[in-house]
């Protein structure tokens, strides 16, 4: 078999790890440099978008195109956990694992920054493989999961997906192969997902903070999972509304697995770090939220207030800001830098909310401390890292720096 790996990065790092594992071989080329397009099988780098016109040539010429994590599961056929959404992904892989760890050998990948190629040729023993999946790394994948956990599914993305629909079909793609034996973990107050769920032949497991006809929910201040009651709903998750449906779905999920028992999941809950940047606390006024990448993790993150000064800005993926109009009334300003500074002055113009521009985050966040009275400094970026920084971990580093430097 002749297989092209296109595209080098982490993901395709990883599948080169694996193929050479497997004695399997391969080339391993950027965009520019293919020349030929007989081979038996291309595996993309995931974020090369399928309108690529090279894509479009092998697809025209009948090759299949996959990506690394139908690479992954087409070679090694082991306990697979997959966890999709356009907010909370990390999270709830980072719960999931966590619990689950009591019992078992479980390892975090996938779109999280270690590849699930790499992570099965590190740990080739463990248990279970619990993947985060981008809408990139779904698009065009056939996958039958163990277990499949759909989060969210909101406007994102659409510099790479050409409609809204490309981008909920992808997210579909993880469940829409499973096998009747399998399962699909789903929040049912989401109507995307609701939808998505109709068709599908694996067994359904929703998950609600608002209704008592999902498996998992809310009563009398408990969480509830398949009517035995699981932990009581503690003043981090009343804080934290977002995080709250992330616990819930990964309560869901482990359920699932044989000896994860009610007493399990709570006491292993106890012991888990929140994912960092993720309004992490700075001190009691400020937060940091680098890891908000669209719109609606940041009206996530600004319901958690009361007022708020915002400092946001980053790479534009062609989101629409409409989604903020509730949390509107809790922004006293706006401090907006970055490539889409203009973007979110225009939007907060256009709705009365006094907003500011900078050229860069240091001159948004100094200016923001300097007008604060009462209210919480919230660095919510709303939009990807990529204009400014690698990623949304430097991000928060950075933004953590400059506000200590600034209190000190």
């Amino acid at each position: 078999m002749k297989i092209l790996v296109l595209g080098k990065g982490v993901a395709n790092d990883g599948v080169v790890l694996l193929l050479e594992e497997e004695q399997i071989e391969y080339e391993y080329l950027n965009l520019n440099e293919v020349t030929d397009y007989n081979y038996d099988l291309v595996v993309k780098a995931p974020g090369i978008p399928v309108f690529e016109p090279v894509i479009q040539k092998f697809l025209e010429c009948k090759i299949q195109v996959i990506t690394d994590i139908e690479l992954a599961y087409m070679l090694r056929k082991k306990f697979y956990i997959g966890v999709t959404g356009s907010n909370g992904k990390t999270t709830t892989v980072s719960l999931i694992t966590h619990i689950l760890s009591a019992k078992y050998d479980a390892v975090s990948c996938g779109n999280i920054g270690y590849s699930v190629c790499r992570a099965l040729v590190e740990h080739p023993k463990a248990d279970i493989y619990v993947v985060e999946l981008s809408s990139f790394q779904l698009e065009m994948s056939r996958l039958d999961f163990n277990i499949s956990v759909l989060l969210n599914a909101h406007p994102c993305h659409l510099d790479h997906h050409a409609t809204y629909k490309d981008y909920v079909d992808s997210k579909a793609n993880l469940c829409k192969y499973q096998s009747p034996n399998h399962y699909t973990i789903y929040h049912l107050d989401d109507p995307i997902l609701r939808d998505i769920v109709k068709s599908i032949e694996s067994e359904r497991i929703s998950f609600s903070k608002n209704s008592y006809l999902a498996k998992c929910y809310i009563h009398d201040g408990y969480i509830y999972n398949n009517k035995k009651k699981i932990m009581k709903i503690e003043q981090n998750l009343i804080d934290k509304p977002f995080l709250l449906e992330d616990v819930m779905a990964a309560i869901s999920a482990v359920s699932l697995v044989k000896g994860i028992s009610p007493r399990v999941i709570k006491e292993q809950l106890k012991t888990f770090e929140e994912v960092e940047y993720r309004l992490t606390k700075i001190n009691d006024f400020i937060y940091n939220d680098a890891k908000s990448t669209n719109p609606y993790s940041t009206m996530a993150a600004l319901e958690c207030f009361d007022a708020v000064e915002l400092i946001c800005g980053g790479y534009d993926r062609k989101e629409n800001l409409a989604c903020l109009q509730s949390a509107l009334p809790k922004l006293k300003r706006v401090y907006a830098y970055g490539q889409t500074k203009e973007k979110v002055k225009s939007y907060m113009k256009e709705n009365e909310i006094e907003c500011l521009t900078f050229d860069s985050l240091d001159e948004a966040f100094i200016k923001a401390y300097q007008d604060r009275k009462e209210e919480i400094i919230l660095f919510s970026p709303m939009f990807a890292s990529f204009d400014h920084f690698k990623n949304y971990i430097e991000r928060g580093k950075y933004f953590n720096e400059i506000a200590m430097k600034i209190l000190e």
